[in-house]
C-alpha cells in the first residue's frame, strides 16, 4: 500500500498550517529549473481537483520553495505537466520525449525535507479528480534524478571567532536584527526557511590580540554586535523549540492520519476486492446467458433450417401433385374422347351388325356357288369319277 508525502502549507487567515499531498516533483534542464506540484485535496468543481504549481530551488542538499519567477519558466512548467498528465492518463510508465515536448526528469524527493510554503505565492490550475492518484503513482514508480542545483541562491550563514569576549552592560535597549538561520543549527526533523536581509550576511568576528587603547570603541561595537546576535540567536533557539514541539505534534497527527488513511485506504481495497469478486460473478452469470441464448440460438437456427426443408419438400410434393392433377385431367380428357367414340361407334354397332350379316349372307352364297361350280366343272372332265 502506497504511503503519501505530505508537505507543511501556511495559508494567510489561518492560524494552523494544513498539510498538503505530494503529487510529483520534476526538473527541466531546458531552464536549469525544478518544480514541485502538490494538492490540499480541493474539490473546486465536480470531478475535478485543485493543483498547485512551485518553484523547488536546490542548494547544498537544501531545498526551498517559492512562486515561478517568470511567465516563461511558468509556461514551460505547465507545458511538462501536460506531459505527465497524459502519460499519467495513459497508464504507462515515464518513456522517451517525443517531437515536440520538453525534455525533462522526475525528481527523488525521498529523505529530503521541504520547509513550510505558501500557496498564495504558487500557480493553481484545476485538473480532473481521477488524475490525482495516477500521477502520484507515476512519480513514484517512474525512474528518478537528482534535482538541479541552483548556482545563484544564496544561503546565509553566520561564522564566529574562537575567543569570545564577556558582553559589557548595555544601558539602552539593542536594534533588533533580521534572524538568520545557522548551518548546522537547525533540528534534524524539520528544515527552517532561511530569512534573507537584503545585504549579505555579516561576518561577526574578535580580533584575538588588538591593543585596549586603541582599538576601545571598535570592541565595544563589536561586543555590542555578539550581544545582540547572542539575543538574537537565544530567540531563534526558542523559536526553534517551539517549532520542534509544534512539529512533533504535527508528526503524530500525521501519523494519525495515514494511520486512518492506511485503514481508509484498506477499506477500499476490500471493497474494491469485493466489486472484483461481485463483477466476476456477474460476469460468469452473463457468460451462462450468452452461453445459452447462443444454444438457443442454434436451436432456434436448426428448426428454420428443418422448417425451409419441410416447406422446400411441401413445394415439391405441391408440384408433383399439381403435375399428377394436370395429367389426370388429361387422362380423363382422353377418356372422355374416347368414350364419346366408343359411345357413337355404339350407336353406329347395330347397322353394322345387319351390314356384317348381309355380306356374310352374300359371302355364303358366293361360296356355295363356286362350291357347285368346281363340282361341276370336276364332273365333267374325262377320267372323273361320278359320285
Amino acid at each position: 500500500m502506497m504511503l503519501l508525502r505530505t508537505l507543511v502549507l501556511e495559508r494567510s487567515g489561518e492560524d494552523a498550517p494544513v498539510n498538503g499531498a505530494l503529487l510529483c516533483g520534476f526538473a527541466v534542464p531546458q531552464i536549469a529549473s525544478n518544480f514541485l506540484v502538490y494538492s490540499l485535496d480541493e474539490e473546486i468543481e465536480p470531478g475535478s481537483s485543485r493543483v498547485y504549481v512551485a518553484a523547488l530551488r536546490r542548494k547544498v542538499e537544501r531545498y526551498f520553495l517559492g512562486g515561478v519567477d517568470t511567465q516563461e519558466d511558468l509556461q514551460v512548467a505547465m507545458r511538462v505537466f501536460k506531459q505527465i498528465l497524459t502519460l499519467a492518463a495513459s497508464g504507462t510508465k515515464s518513456g522517451s520525449v517525443g517531437d515536440g515536448q520538453i525534455p525533462y526528469h522526475f525528481v527523488d524527493l525521498k529523505g529530503c525535507k521541504l520547509p513550510p510554503a505558501r500557496p498564495e505565492d504558487h500557480h493553481s490550475m484545476n485538473i480532473k479528480k481521477a488524475l490525482v492518484m495516477k500521477v502520484i503513482t507515476l512519480g513514484t514508480s517512474a525512474p528518478a534524478s537528482e534535482a538541479i542545483e541552483s548556482p545563484t541562491l544564496i544561503v546565509p550563514s553566520i561564522r564566529f571567532s574562537s575567543k569570545l569576549v564577556s558582553a559589557p552592560k548595555v544601558t539602552k535597549e539593542p536594534e533588533k536584527v533580521l534572524p538568520v538561520v545557522i548551518e548546522g543549527l537547525a533540528e534534524p526533523q524539520r528544515q527552517v526557511p532561511a530569512v534573507v536581509a537584503p545585504t549579505a550576511a555579516p561576518v561577526v568576528a574578535v580580533a584575538p590580540s588588538a591593543p585596549p587603547a586603541s582599538n576601545e570603541q571598535a570592541e565595544h561595537n563589536s561586543l555590542f554586535e555578539v550581544d545582540s546576535t547572542l539575543t538574537n540567536l537565544a530567540r531563534v533557539a526558542q523559536e526553534l523549540t517551539q517549532q520542534k514541539l509544534a512539529m512533533q505534534k504535527r508528526e503524530e497527527a500525521l501519523e494519525q492520519r495515514q494511520v486512518e488513511l492506511q485503514r481508509g485506504l484498506a477499506e477500499l481495497e476490500q471493497k474494491r476486492q469485493e466489486l472484483t469478486r461481485r463483477m466476476v460473478q456477474e460476469e460468469g452469470a452473463v457468460q451462462s446467458q450468452a452461453q445459452a441464448l447462443e444454444g438457443r440460438e442454434a436451436q432456434l437456427a436448426n428448426a428454420v433450417a428443418m422448417q425451409q426443408q419441410g416447406q422446400r419438400q411441401m413445394d415439391e410434393r405441391t408440384r408433383v401433385l399439381e403435375e399428377r392433377a394436370i395429367q389426370v385431367e388429361a387422362q380423363e380428357l382422353r377418356a372422355r374422347q374416347k368414350g364419346e367414340t366408343l359411345a357413337a361407334l355404339l350407336v353406329q354397332l347395330p347397322g353394322l351388325r345387319q351390314n356384317v350379316h348381309a355380306i356374310l349372307f352374300e359371302l355364303d352364297q358366293a361360296l356355295d356357288g363356286l362350291a357347285r361350280n368346281e363340282l361341276v366343272q370336276a364332273s365333267s372332265e374325262p377320267g372323273a369319277i361320278q359320285l
